[in-house]
Order: C-alpha cells, then sequence, then structure tokens
C-alpha cells in the first residue's frame, strides 16, 4: 500500500477524459499503454482529488465525503486501494513529499 503521507498524486501526461454522467462514470484514456479505463464514482472522486494533492489529504476529503456511509477506517483504506489501483492503471502518477 502507498504510503499516503509521503506522496504526492497527480493526473499523468497526455489523458483523455469523458464523464460519461448518465452511467455514473468518467472514461479515461491513456496512451501509454494505449487503454480506456471506467472509473466508478469512487474513483472519478480520487482522480479529481489528485491535482498534485498529498495522498493524506486525498485520503481524508474522500472519508469525509462518504462519512455516514462507510467507516472512516474503512473509507481510508478504500482511498489507499483505489489510488494504487489508479497509479498502476496510469491514470494517475505518484511523487514524493
Amino acid at each position: 500500500m502507498p504510503d499516503l503521507a509521503r506522496a504526492t498524486y497527480s493526473h499523468a501526461p497526455g489523458l483523455r477524459v469523458r464523464p460519461v454522467e448518465a452511467a455514473d462514470t468518467l472514461m479515461v484514456f491513456t496512451p501509454r499503454p494505449p487503454k480506456v479505463h471506467w472509473l466508478n464514482l469512487a474513483g472519478w472522486y480520487l482522480f479529481e482529488l489528485g491535482d498534485g494533492a498529498p495522498g493524506e489529504r486525498i485520503a481524508e476529503e474522500y472519508a469525509d465525503a462518504v462519512a455516514g456511509q462507510v467507516p472512516r477506517e474503512q473509507a481510508l483504506e478504500q482511498a489507499r486501494t483505489c489510488l494504487a489501483d489508479l497509479v498502476r492503471r496510469g491514470v494517475l502518477v505518484e511523487g514524493a513529499l
């Protein structure tokens, strides 16, 4: 799992992004490797927060957004897992603080 206290997250270069609001998804095209990724609402929200922000702040904002629906620790774990997945898929890039 990523160390959110030491990482920042930004959009990968060269992405093409298109919201598909009728399906509550965000379509993201990565040029390398060329692939279309369909992000659910959680992934979409975390993607939007990944504007060079520290990982801890992103996870906290996500946990605040889903408060009352998901226990806080579970929401923080979901954010960590999803951020790692978005980096693995080439949608976000991870940097160091």
